[in-house]
């Protein structure tokens, strides 16, 4: 039961719906689709591609200014886990055929970003982790 307040927590401040209000709304591609599980939310994504972790962070309430910051229109995901006692949310960002492509990326991200470490994951890495459960931000 805990688990299902934070993540709808994690919801209510990254402002986003869920796949109920989502239907019944307009479709806004801004706001996430609610809760997914790793393979839901990634097993239809090229594993040869590329992703970049903007960063994890054990405060859900950082997670919005964060994501607020990243421009295009790109995809943007969120995983959450427990792990060591501790909540983490990590904001997974796009979709690039190469890793120099990700890297270039990042090299565009604003400073406070930067400052975080982001780096290049590929989708292949992203689908083995099976104990998140993500939201798709856009």
């Amino acid at each position: 039961m805990r688990n299902v307040i934070i993540l709808v927590t994690l919801l209510f401040l990254s402002g986003c719906v869920t796949n109920e209000a989502e239907n019944s709304a307009s479709n806004d591609s801004s706001q996430c689709v609610g809760v997914m599980t790793t393979t839901e939310a990634y097993g239809h994504m090229d594993p040869t591609r590329f992703t970049i972790q903007i960063l994890a962070i054990s405060e859900e309430r950082d997670v919005r200014g964060y994501i607020s910051e990243i421009k295009g229109q790109d995809p943007i995901w969120v995983n959450w886990k427990r792990s060591r006692g501790q909540n983490w949310y990590a904001v997974i960002y796009g979709d690039f055929a190469t890793k120099d492509e990700a890297k270039s990326v990042i090299d565009g991200l604003s400073f406070s970003i930067r400052q975080q470490g982001p780096f290049v994951r590929s989708f292949a890495d992203v689908q083995s982790d099976k104990k998140t459960d993500v939201f798709r931000m856009r």
